[in-house]
């Protein structure tokens, strides 16, 4: 998970903008405005990528997706994530 997390903060800071020196793992993507609703689509296609697993429509929640830390958790219970991608 360790290439997982550091491959995602890295499309953070790429594709989204984010400061690499103020984002750690509990930093609000969402709902502390660094990502709007348009680029959650984004975000959740850089994840199944990178993990080889769909994630379901229902699992795209802000619980699931509004921190690296969360969304390392989310990822640990889809099964291609049992592997380090």
């Amino acid at each position: 998970m360790n290439d997982f997390r550091r491959a995602l903060r890295e499309a953070l800071v790429a594709q989204f903008g984010a400061d690499a020196a103020s984002l750690d793992d509990d930093t609000k993507l969402f709902s502390g405005g660094l990502i709007d609703s348009l680029g959650v689509m984004d975000l959740v296609s850089f994840v199944e990528r990178k993990l080889g697993e769909r994630v379901p429509p229902s699992a795209i929640t802000l619980e699931n997706f509004d921190s690296i830390a969360q969304i390392v958790a989310f990822a640990r219970t889809l099964g291609g994530a049992r592997q380090d991608p």
